[in-house]
């Protein structure tokens, strides 16, 4: 038979005990995960890194896109080399970053990157299939680094609210690159005082989301071709 246990002495440490399991055995919440890493070379001594993303718009991303606030996707890739003895050496690194935001006035989801026009989508549904697409992004000087030198990528990945600045640049680029002026740009927001820009984002509740993930070790020479 086995030993019952002692009972709880009082019904707070009952209902504390069962709040404590409920947190222990609930399923974790969706978030934003890189999931997919792979590398290649072209002929022009270029290495690409191709992600893959899931989950890139958490809910609480997604109820602050709807209440105005922009945010930006930010990639930043980085080639290791490993060293005997020694500290490994980062080589050579990328970035590429992406707009988001939700245009209310014309209910549709926008993608925006500097030198292409906007993506336009839908819904919310159709902005997170557009970013969980494979996503290319280039190294050149890979002929620099030993053709059997052991490397690895680290791919991190941020989703997080414009600052003041990063909604000025984009104002900058859009007002000259992007045809579709109209409503394209954030003059409302830029107008803001920098203390009530950072209390509307506070109150967004957007806090940033990120994640980071690490390639198995290979060697330049047995790198594939790229698929261009």
């Amino acid at each position: 038979m086995l030993p019952r246990l002692p009972a709880l002495a009082s019904p707070l440490a009952r209902a504390l005990a069962g709040a404590l399991l409920v947190l222990l055995v609930a399923a974790p919440a969706h978030a934003l995960e890189i999931t997919t890493v792979t590398t290649s070379r072209d002929e022009a001594g270029r290495l690409w890194v191709t992600t893959r993303l899931e989950n890139p718009i958490e809910t609480r991303i997604e109820r602050s896109l709807l209440r105005g606030m922009p945010a930006t996707l930010q990639l930043h890739v980085e080639l290791w080399r490993r060293r005997e003895g020694w500290f490994d050496r980062m080589e050579r690194s990328a970035d590429a970053g992406l707009r988001l935001r939700y245009d209310v006035w014309k209910a549709e989801w926008r993608i925006e990157r500097a030198g292409a026009p906007p993506v336009l989508l839908g819904s919310i549904d159709s902005l997170e299939i557009a970013l969980s697409r494979p996503i290319a992004l280039a190294i050149p000087g890979l002929d620099r680094v030993p053709p059997d030198g052991r490397c690895y990528v680290v791919v991190s990945v941020t989703v997080k609210p414009l600052s003041v600045e990063d909604v000025q640049e984009v104002e900058g680029w859009l007002s000259g690159e992007v045809k579709d002026q109209g409503s394209a740009g954030f003059g409302v927001i830029t107008q803001l005082p920098r203390s009530v820009f950072d209390a509307v984002r506070n109150f967004t509740g957007f806090g940033d989301s990120h994640d980071r993930a690490a390639t198995p070790e290979f060697t330049p020479s047995a790198l594939p071709p790229a698929e261009r």
